[in-house]
């Protein structure tokens, strides 16, 4: 969950920040700025969004009564 989070991220950050320099003309500075703020904020909504997942499925219940293999 982590690694998509920090791979997403990467790739965001760098994609913006290479827009930033193309399509919005920002200076070097302000795209480099921008890399780990987007890359990080990207990062972080992964992970939580993986986590609300996890929290919203609910666990497996043991079945309970029938045969079993043993008998």
């Amino acid at each position: 969950m982590a690694w998509i989070g920090v791979f997403l991220g990467t790739f965001a950050g760098l994609a913006s920040s290479i827009l930033a320099c193309v399509l919005w003309e920002l200076p070097l500075w302000a795209a480099l700025l921008l890399y780990p703020l987007a890359g990080s904020a990207i990062a972080v909504a992964v992970i939580l969004l993986f986590m609300l997942r996890e929290i919203r499925v609910p666990a497996a219940e043991p079945v309970t009564g029938g045969r079993t293999v043993n008998g």
